[in-house]
C-alpha cells in the first residue's frame, strides 16, 4: 500500500490523513542522512505558557543547547522566549532551506559550529 502526497507551498497530506510540514521533513531527511539529531517541527513554550512553532531543533551544533531553526520573513519571537534560554535561534531562508540539499545543509551546519566535546560527523568541514 503506497501513499500519495499533495503538496503545497509549505505542506503536504498524506492520504492517511497525516499533515506534515515539507520544510520539517527537510531537516528530518538530514537528520538521517548525515547523522544529526533533530527534533523537526519543535515545539517551545514561551514566557507566557503559549506554544511557539520552530521549522526544527538541531541538537549539538550552534551552541551547547542546539540550535532552533526558524524561517525568514516571520519575525523572530526574541520577546517571547523564556529568560535565560541559551538555543542558538537561526532564521534562514525557507527558498533555500525548504528541500533537503546534502550540500547546503551541510555548509549551514558546518557555519554553525559543532558544539559537543564529542568527535563530529565524519561529513563536517569545521575545525
Amino acid at each position: 500500500m503506497g501513499y500519495r502526497c499533495e503538496s503545497s507551498a509549505r505542506s503536504f497530506r498524506l492520504t492517511h490523513g497525516v499533515f506534515t510540514d515539507v520544510s520539517s521533513l527537510a531537516w528530518a531527511i538530514a537528520a538521517s542522512d548525515l547523522g544529526i539529531r533533530v527534533t523537526a517541527p519543535y515545539f517551545e513554550t514561551d514566557r507566557f505558557g503559549e506554544t511557539i512553532e520552530f521549522v526544527a531543533y538541531v541538537r549539538d551544533f550552534g551552541s551547547s543547547a542546539g540550535t532552533l531553526v526558524w524561517y525568514m520573513p516571520d519575525p523572530l519571537p526574541f520577546k517571547r522566549m523564556r529568560h535565560k534560554v541559551i538555543y542558538f535561534v537561526s532564521a534562514l531562508n525557507p527558498a533555500l532551506y525548504s528541500e533537503y540539499d546534502r550540500e547546503r545543509f551541510m555548509s549551514l551546519l558546518t557555519a554553525w559550529g559543532w558544539s559537543r566535546s564529542e568527535p563530529a560527523p565524519d561529513w563536517y568541514r569545521g575545525l
